[in-house]
């Protein structure tokens, strides 16, 4: 008995949008040691809008917000902190089909919100405002409308002058790429 083939459809490749962006996420920021005894991990929230100049490359401006209780010896006690963070940063990465890489990097200024760790020599007195420095990585997989992705990303960040605060912030976000391209 002859078979019948079925037809092979072949389905065009579906591209990821590029042009303008926007993301949106939330994550946690934990401190490395020296600050990490003095400040607890905290939520975090992060915007970042920017232009995807190649594929494979994007221009980018983020602001950052993050909470955290100190943990300095009493007094005080039940003190909380805020440490806002903004500035340009760059995007390298590939594409697998659904699934994206990209390392990242950048600079900016961070402010924190309070003097409670003068206490402990991580700001001296009247010390608000840090030139910053970031860099990681990340995944993120688009969806089928290929203007949506989620994503997962890793930084580490570098704040000179706040005794050289060091930390990992990690996000999980949605983005939205306006434009066809």
């Amino acid at each position: 008995m002859p078979s019948v083939a079925e037809p092979v459809v072949e389905t065009p490749e579906r591209t990821a949008s590029t042009g303008f962006f926007a993301e949106g996420g939330l994550g946690a920021v934990a401190y490395l040691p020296k600050t990490s005894k003095d400040a607890a991990i905290g939520p975090e929230l992060t915007f970042r809008i920017g232009r995807d100049i190649f594929s494979f490359f994007s221009l980018g401006l983020y602001v950052a917000a993050s909470t955290h209780e100190a943990t300095v010896p009493p007094p005080p006690t039940g003190e909380f902190f805020q440490l806002y963070r903004g500035g340009v940063d760059g995007r390298l990465g590939g594409r697998i089909e659904r699934i994206a890489f990209f390392l990242e990097g950048g600079a900016g200024v961070a402010m924190i919100s309070s003097n409670v760790l003068e206490s402990v020599m991580i700001t001296t007195p009247g010390e608000h405002y840090s030139v910053i420095f970031h860099g990681g990585a990340g995944l993120e997989y688009q969806l089928e409308n290929r203007h949506y992705a989620f994503g997962l990303g890793v930084d580490a960040f570098l704040i000179p002058q706040f005794s050289t605060m060091k930390a990992i912030d990690s996000r999980l976000y949605i983005r939205y790429t306006y434009g066809g391209g």
